[in-house]
């Protein structure tokens, strides 16, 4: 998860209300706030991860079918990035960019691992500290001027072309991670099992990592996602199994640099996947919709800082119409407009055969979050 080091400058315009849906009604807004960008046959059947270095330059990574793939934008259009040196892996899961010289991504090559850094040039492959996570293979990176984090089984710091590893307690991974700088990262995992396990964070001072307290959130959330916009405001999210298989319950939490606040509300019936702070106090929140009845558009939750709204994403053409497809697996500022950008995936109808296609994703906000409540 991933930087978002963008939102931490950009200027949010003003907003579009009416498009919102308040929590607690009923159904999708009327409009959506969100255009696609990329969807289709494209050269994605699934994105994972985004990174912008600003307005009219971004990296997208994902797979299609078996084979990673890695998507750029130009400020015209998303296109395969054709840049030499990338080598075969099955998926893409992790990018994060610096600058237009300082890009690094994260894939699977079956139980193994790559890395590899984008110089401007081309990529060139970089080995990874630690072993492949065999538990969960899409491990977080994060990059920052002078240093790069790299979850999983471990905490790993890269800096001057070396390694340096925190060994984390039996059972617990680490799933997001999120750096202001190069002395100051947050992580969140969770300790497993999932069943009777607990949400984890840690920050980064420079030197150590150090873990914080237990985020207020229930038993059994797998805190996966994380956002730092300074010292006293970083948010963890996930979601936890329903009981009685009911709809998956989403948590989230906020630090405010001394105590950490559940800040869950109304969202509801979501699997989150995604989360990003707007720069104006609130938060965008996406994933998978699991709101009964079944809604087929995809969705967003935003945050104020007081009340949780939900918005309809922009529907692909050819996406299935009938019940839930749209799944988005991070979010990132679309440079200073205020904008932002979504990936993920979503399926087609089911044909004659009773089989459906699954394409990539990509839809960037055309509306601003809202204004904050007044408190």
């Amino acid at each position: 998860m991933l930087v978002r080091h963008l939102i931490r400058t950009a200027a949010v315009s003003s907003a579009l209300a009416s498009t919102l849906l308040m929590a607690g009604g009923a159904g999708a807004a009327e409009a959506s706030g969100w255009e696609v960008s990329l969807s289709g046959d494209s050269p994605a059947t699934s994105l994972m991860s985004v990174s912008t270095v600003d307005d009219d330059l971004a990296w997208a990574v994902g797979r299609k079918g078996g084979e990673g793939v890695i998507m750029r934008w130009d400020g015209e259009r998303w296109a395969e990035d054709t840049a030499p040196g990338l080598p075969a892996v099955w998926q893409w899961s992790a990018v994060s960019a610096v600058s237009a010289d300082d890009v690094w991504a994260y894939g699977s090559v079956g139980r193994g691992q790559a890395l590899v850094h984008f110089d401007g040039e081309r990529w060139n492959s970089v080995t990874a500290a630690g072993p492949a996570d065999d538990s969960w293979p899409e491990v977080p990176i994060d990059a920052v001027p002078g240093r790069l984090f790299k979850g999983g089984n471990a905490l790993y710091t890269y800096s001057g072309g070396a390694w340096k590893t925190f060994a984390l307690p039996a059972r617990v991974d680490i799933r997001g991670i999120d750096a202001i700088s190069a002395d100051d990262a947050y992580a969140t995992g969770m300790r497993y099992p999932v069943d009777g396990g607990h949400p984890v964070t840690y920050h980064w001072d420079g030197t150590t990592w150090t873990l914080m307290e237990q985020p207020p959130l229930l038993t059994g959330t797998d805190t996966a996602k994380i956002a730092a916009e300074s010292s006293d405001s970083v948010y963890v999210a996930g979601w936890a199994v329903g009981p009685d298989a009911a709809p998956p319950v989403p948590g989230v939490a906020h630090w405010n640099g001394s105590a950490w606040e559940d800040i869950t509300g109304a969202l509801s019936a979501l699997y989150v996947h995604a989360i990003a702070p707007d720069g104006r106090g609130g938060l965008w929140v996406t994933g998978n919709d699991q709101a009964e009845p079944a809604q087929a558009d995809p969705v967003f939750w935003h945050y104020d800082g007081a009340t949780w709204t939900k918005e309809a994403g922009a529907p692909a053409s050819d996406g299935d119409t009938r019940w839930p497809s749209y799944a988005f697996y991070d979010l990132a500022p679309a440079g200073s407009s205020g904008d932002f950008w979504a990936v993920g995936d979503y399926s087609t109808p089911m044909d004659a055969n009773g089989d459906q296609t699954v394409n990539g994703l990509i839809e960037r906000s055309s509306t601003a979050a809202p204004e904050a409540a007044d408190s």
